[in-house]
């Protein structure tokens, strides 16, 4: 359905309707039906489809394949919002009849907007490939190529060594990409019925930050596996006869793209997508009851050369701080291998008397109320003092839920130093967040350090369990909560945010709205949220954490400020952003004063400039 804004015929656009048909600088339509909008709705539909052909008309001398450019180009006109549609009734119902026009130059608006979103995702797709994650470059750089396919004028692109068509050039970034991308096997073995193979992924020799994938474990499609800090599974139900692997790396992430967002979607719709090369075969071989990676073909790549290779955005190495090892670490490596047979066994009650009270009840609602929990192969632990605690890092997890998503995770325990017991169960951040904070804090007290980093770690799986109770007691009663909803393609009237809670900011981010909310609305939004979809996942990422000075906020002693990019994925919907948070660290846990969610980093606000508008 096309999604337009209208408007009545008046000022320069009050003529007739002769005048408007006889006049180049507009498109037109007209239509009928039983209602007044069944009758407007096929106007519109015919002035798109005019729209449409004279766009083709003006580009086929100098696109290829002219027939699937046609569709590409009806399919982008029906779902792009029509910026200022003059309607006018011209017989009312029960056989009524509408007739619509608008301007050339309102057309070509709309376009010029889109070559500057095949712009931004493009340069944020670099971001993502220099920071090696890997699934945000390939997301950015294929929706910007549907997008360039279907742009009225050609939009140019640069990467370091090459400047191009986009239509061009990012479909050779795209195979380039894929081209530097390896999969190996670590280990592996038979668990129960099925074989499980844990695989290690790199881009250009680096072990990546996040990666998609999918295989065929020999019933079935399973995934997008969400690969983490490099670390994937494969889970058979038998094992491959011709011994290797199929993966198929993710490329056009068509379900990650915003329901709100119709001018994206529709460009998914029907044929002509741009296709790639996306398989890779991991050689493998089983020795007794374990999976050892196999002889690779000699001379032959995975993925098919290109004649044309554009070289990766280079990457930096990250530098992380020392850390404390704890002393004497028999007993907490006795625990955390009894957890590992709980999860093995599907039994927490296995592990109970390894767990405070509270731990155990973390423990469970993990294994029961979240997706199916797996280990994924040999974990090697480092046990580590922390102020209060000793923490135990990492067991490594696959959570499985409906449809083969799958998150990788690493599970981080904290034992209380008098008991020797878990008191608490986390998903770690990634290790970029992680190195982020750590090194961020190598001035700070010993005690904020770990208490900024368990906090990130406890925030995010929070929403992974569902834990409301706990994403209450984190906000002050006061808190400054902004939730953001970035303004895709729909009418106003269709909007999903609450009108009532909409505020402005002076330098607004464009399609953007923010709300502003309570404690108790956010919670009870929330709580929404959780009950209507399956899983709600958090993946943090590269941040910048600092002391500020925030009297108005935190009346006595610095707050630390938090700027994190959050990957937000749901059953129903994901996007991502840049989550902003102000921390009081004084109490037995940090207190959130202020709470801001930002879809774009070129277009942040600071802190301090956010704070300021609601506490002058």
């Amino acid at each position: 359905m096309l999604a337009y804004m209208s408007a009545f015929a008046t000022g320069i656009y009050a003529q007739s309707m002769s005048e408007v048909k006889n006049n180049p600088d507009f498109y037109w339509g007209e239509g009928s039906g039983v209602t007044t909008d069944e009758a407007e709705q096929k106007a519109v539909a015919q002035m798109s489809r005019s729209i449409s052909v004279s766009i083709f008309n003006k580009t086929e001398n100098s696109r290829e394949n002219n027939s699937v450019m046609q569709k590409n180009i009806q399919k982008s006109i029906s779902s792009a919002r029509l910026q200022n549609v003059q309607i006018r009734v011209l017989q009312d119902e029960p056989d009524a009849k509408v007739f619509c026009f608008m301007s050339k130059e309102e057309v070509l608006k709309m376009f010029k907007q889109r070559e500057e979103r095949i712009k931004d995702l493009v340069d944020t797709g670099k971001k993502a490939e220099e920071r090696l994650q890997i699934d945000d470059a390939l997301r950015c750089y294929y929706w910007a190529l549907l997008l360039a396919k279907t742009s009225v004028e050609p939009v140019k692109v640069q990467f370091s060594d090459q400047e191009g068509l986009a239509t061009s050039l990012l479909p050779v970034k795209i195979k380039s990409v894929l081209q530097l991308l390896k999969a190996e096997v670590m280990e592996g073995g038979i668990e129960g019925s099925n074989i499980s193979t844990r695989l290690k992924f790199t881009y250009n020799d680096k072990v990546v930050s996040s990666l998609q994938y999918t295989y065929n474990d020999g019933q079935g499609i399973v995934g997008p596996v969400h690969v983490k800090d490099g670390v994937g599974e494969v889970d058979l139900v038998s094992f491959p006869a011709n011994g290797k692997l199929h993966l198929n790396f993710e490329t056009r992430f068509k379900n990650e793209v915003d329901p709100l967002d119709t001018e994206l979607l529709g460009l998914f719709v029907g044929s002509g997508l741009p296709t790639f090369n996306s398989s890779v075969d991991v050689a493998v071989k089983m020795k007794g009851n374990s999976v050892k990676a196999g002889k690779q073909d000699k001379n032959k790549d995975n993925m098919a050369t290109n004649a044309t290779v554009i070289a990766p955005q280079p990457t930096k190495d990250r530098k992380t701080i020392a850390i404390r090892n704890a002393a004497n670490t028999t007993t907490l490596h006795e625990a955390v291998l009894d957890v590992e047979n709980a999860i093995k066994a599907q039994k927490p009650e296995l592990a109970f008397s390894r767990f405070t009270p509270d731990g155990y009840k973390l423990f469970e609602k993990l294994m029961r109320e979240t997706g199916q929990v797996t280990l994924v192969g040999k974990s090697d632990y480092e046990f580590v003092e922390a102020d209060k605690n000793y923490i135990a890092r990492s067991t490594r997890i696959k959570v499985k839920f409906k449809g083969g998503k799958a998150f990788m995770e690493n599970l981080v325990y904290r034992f209380d130093k008098k008991s020797g017991k878990i008191e608490s169960v986390a998903f770690a951040l990634t290790k970029r967040a992680e190195d982020d904070i750590m090194n961020a804090a190598a001035t700070w007290p010993e005690v904020s350090r770990w208490a900024i980093l368990n906090f990130m770690e406890d925030y995010q799986t929070a929403f992974a369990l569902k834990r409301l109770d706990y994403i209450s007691s984190i906000f002050s009663d006061d808190a400054i909560i902004i939730t953001g909803a970035v303004l895709k393609k729909l009418n106003e009237n269709d909007q999903v945010f609450d009108r009532n809670k909409i505020i402005k900011f002076d330098n607004n981010p464009k399609k953007v709205v923010y709300s502003k909310h309570t404690k108790s609305e956010y919670i009870q939004r929330l709580g929404d949220i959780f009950q209507k979809r399956d899983y709600v996942h958090l993946t943090f990422e590269n941040n910048v954490t600092k002391l500020i000075n925030l009297p108005s906020v935190v009346s006595h002693g610095a707050a630390f400020g938090i700027e994190i990019k959050q990957r937000y994925s749901s059953s129903t919907y994901s996007d991502e952003g840049y989550l902003t948070l102000a921390l009081d660290t004084r109490g037995e846990h940090p207190i959130i004063h202020v709470r801001l969610w930002q879809p774009d980093k070129t277009e942040m606000m600071s802190l301090q400039e956010f704070v300021s508008k609601f506490t002058n």
